[in-house]
């Protein structure tokens, strides 16, 4: 048996809880027993040291977690002292402060729980610290939903390590396409936003997609990915909440896009974000809607190009599963025996 400790309980954590119940018999392949012990949410949460059954689950993630009869007021600390195996994360990211989220890491990881997580927060902001405790506590760190979830890459990156990687260029950031072409087809900067908000693609506070705050959180953990020392702190962002409407509706007339940019520039360590001018018929200048794109620059001057999906939440949580996947594979390959 594996105890499971859901911590965030939106769209990405209900997904999750879905795909943990109706995929189980993958788990139990590997000889991994999912037992929930606890969800945990802003408001607090329920915790059952003995499973909370499938039923159950699914019934908070139809009805809420709120209105559960035995939702209460409680702390991580409350489900960390019923010991779980691995913690599944997936909460608002806090890139200004890093709190509680990078709290939150360090606690789990202190206490040699295993980590998977959808939140760029703390591996943007001390993913040196957090990848080396983990190895020295002999925990799992599993974080592949946190770029191009719907296209995962962190796993291409790794297999990449033992190449000679120029830079990486892309657009990570799927709501900056959706305003962007707004724009193009007639709304203002504004409307397009405020139109992104209503539809809930964009975050409230939209400088954290349009600001760059997004792709530039991505873009750092690919850079870690691929060795470079690197914060968000670190990462030039420009924001294109300023960008001119006429100049992004002449633009395009001109067969020309402008877009979001992330550029990971590994020889000279360098990591930006920034609105670009690109030929609508490139790569990056075809991606719209919910889709990202990856160029890979090699030093042989070959290229690597991945374009797919992000999201929706359900494509998020899937990649979460397979990390949880993962994590089963780790304990059979290093004969951990998963307490229960």
């Amino acid at each position: 048996m594996v105890k499971i400790a859901l911590i965030g309980f939106g769209n990405v954590g209900k997904s999750f809880t879905r795909i943990l119940v109706n995929r189980v018999t993958e788990l139990n392949k590997l000889g991994l027993e999912p037992c929930v012990i606890g969800i945990l949410a802003s408001r607090g949460g329920l915790i059952n040291d003995e499973c909370i059954g499938s039923r159950a689950l699914i019934d908070l993630t139809n009805k809420g977690l709120y209105s559960a009869p035995n939702f209460k007021t409680i702390e991580l600390r409350d489900l960390i002292n019923l010991k779980p195996d691995v913690a599944v994360v997936s909460i608002p990211p806090s890139y200004h402060t890093g709190e509680p989220n990078l709290t939150i890491y360090r606690l789990l990881i202190s206490e040699g729980i295993s980590v998977i997580t959808a939140d760029k927060t703390g591996l943007a902001l001390a993913y040196g610290e957090l990848i080396n405790e983990s190895r020295n506590k002999g925990v799992y760190l599993g974080f592949t939903a946190t770029v191009m979830a719907g296209t995962p890459v962190i796993q291409l990156l790794k297999g990449l390590r033992g190449r000679i990687v120029k830079n990486i260029e892309g657009v990570l950031n799927a709501t900056s396409n959706y305003v962007l072409t707004l724009v193009e087809n007639g709304l203002t900067m504004s409307e397009a936003v405020k139109r992104a908000i209503e539809e809930k693609i964009a975050e409230p506070d939209p400088a954290i997609d349009l600001g760059g705050l997004d792709a530039a959180a991505k873009a750092t953990i690919l850079a870690n990915v691929m060795g470079i020392n690197a914060s968000l702190r670190d990462v030039d962002v420009q924001s294109m909440l300023n960008l001119k409407d006429d100049y992004i509706k002449e633009s395009a007339r001109k067969g020309i896009r402008v877009k979001q940019v992330a550029s990971v520039d590994l020889t000279r360590r360098l990591i930006s974000v920034k609105p670009m001018e690109v030929p609508a018929g490139s790569v990056i200048g075809s991606i719209t809607g919910n889709y990202n794109a990856l160029i890979i620059r090699l030093n042989d001057g070959k290229e690597i190009t991945i374009i797919g999906p992000t999201g929706p939440a359900e494509a998020t949580a899937e990649v979460m599963f397979s990390d949880l996947l993962e994590y089963a594979d780790s304990c059979l390959t290093m004969g951990k025996r998963i307490k229960g």
